[in-house]
């Protein structure tokens, strides 16, 4: 007698579908964009038998006009596992529409569309129920992706135009009404929509901070002072870091001048020229500038050797005391030696005799005389009468 198991009906295995949702903002994922398009895909799903897998794929906020959807976004990530085989040919990607995968110019539009296809991934548009099935798409469903990618980027186009002409206008009129409430950590916000107003405790940080790089203090060390005395940072809860310090001493939104920026691929750049009298001043010009001065010169002149560690401490610092020449960081190598200072006159034999100091010995003598310093106070002291940070002023 025949097994009954083998006279069972043998189902296929429904193809599997996944729904990918992209809203431009926000404010439609509180509206009805994503219930609509979330309904749509299990309404399509049903009534071709297909599987739709709970794992969907949705950009809130990304751009398909700029490709972050496909760079970075979920559908990147879709692609990923389609290329990887995570994700079998044959399946379906559900869309509310094309200009939901993407709003690129036509040539990217129609190279990503193809590339799915190639791939083995079946697009179906939940609007209009149209179905593009990969390696049997005709050519008037190819003419008609085109026409309507096409029409998504020049919506896309003409909208950005629009929102640069309004940010240009913004920007024109930018010394009586802010352009947006975005602005430096020390600063917030004016109660009366056209200013900004100085959160003071953090106005006397910064300006302590310029302070000690006016006398000659770097980031790191600024960084730790500030840590030692237990001051407030701006947000972070882990202490201040050098890199927020750079950012503070360079950011010309302390002398009141504000620089527009736009994202152009992901990436932040400059957007027109400097706006003077933006943002409310809390350092002088000239303090703003003598700093940024001196920290050019310091990374211009540095010496001693750039890398992952510093191998001598007193480059162009230590001097020969018999003949007044600089004493040169000479390492001969492993096999030879340990590192010696020597002087450079006696090294180009000219008026010294060579007499090398082992750079560990030197260094540990100097660093064992130097906690008897008050080197802070020797940084940070000004006299009253200073004629030289006068005349480096003007």
């Amino acid at each position: 007698m025949p097994n009954p198991a083998s006279l069972r009906e043998t189902r296929p295995v429904p193809a599997l579908a996944y729904s990918y949702i992209r809203m431009s903002t926000e404010v439609q994922l509180k509206g009805d964009s994503l219930r609509r398009q979330l309904a749509l895909s299990e309404e399509y799903a049903a009534s071709k038998g297909l599987q739709l897998v709970t794992e969907g794929y949705s950009d809130i906020g990304v751009s398909a006009f700029k490709g972050d959807n496909v760079r970075t976004g979920a559908l990147g990530r879709f692609l990923e596992k389609v290329n990887d085989g995570t994700i079998p040919k044959g399946s379906y990607l559900l869309v509310e529409s094309l200009d939901r995968l993407t709003r690129e110019s036509i040539d990217t539009a129609i190279t990503l569309f193809l590339s799915i296809l190639r791939a083995g991934i079946n697009i179906v548009t939940l609007l209009d129920r149209r179905e593009y099935i990969a390696g049997s798409t005709n050519f008037s469903d190819i003419i008609y992706s085109i026409i309507v990618m096409q029409r998504a980027h020049e919506e896309s186009l003409t909208k950005s135009e629009r929102i640069s002409a309004v940010w240009g206008k913004k920007r024109s009129a930018a010394n009586k009404k802010r352009i947006t409430s975005n602005c430096p950590a020390w600063l917030k916000p004016g109660v009366d929509g056209i200013g900004f107003d100085a959160i003071h405790e953090r106005v006397a940080v910064v300006r302590q901070i310029f302070s000690y790089a006016d006398s000659g203090i770097g980031s790191y060390a600024i960084a730790r002072l500030l840590n030692d005395a237990g001051i407030s940072t701006f947000g972070s809860e882990n202490g201040w870091y050098t890199s927020y310090i750079t950012k503070i001493l360079t950011n010309p939104a302390v002398i009141g001048t504000f620089q527009p920026h736009r994202k152009v691929n992901g990436s932040r750049i400059t957007d027109g020229p400097l706006i003077d009298h933006y943002f409310p001043r809390i350092v002088e010009p000239e303090l703003f500038e003598r700093v940024q001065y001196a920290r050019r010169m310091r990374k211009a002149k540095s010496a001693g050797r750039k890398g992952n560690v510093v191998s001598n401490l007193f480059a162009s610092i230590a001097l020969c005391a018999y003949c007044g020449s600089k004493m040169t960081y000479v390492d001969p190598g492993s096999r030879q030696g340990r590192p010696n200072l020597v002087c450079t006159a006696a090294r180009r034999k000219i008026s010294c005799e060579r007499y090398p100091w082992r750079y560990s010995d030197f260094e540990q003598s100097f660093l064992a005389f130097v906690r008897e310093i008050d080197l802070q106070g020797l940084l940070t002291e000004r006299p009253a009468d200073d004629r030289r940070t006068a005349i480096a002023n003007r």
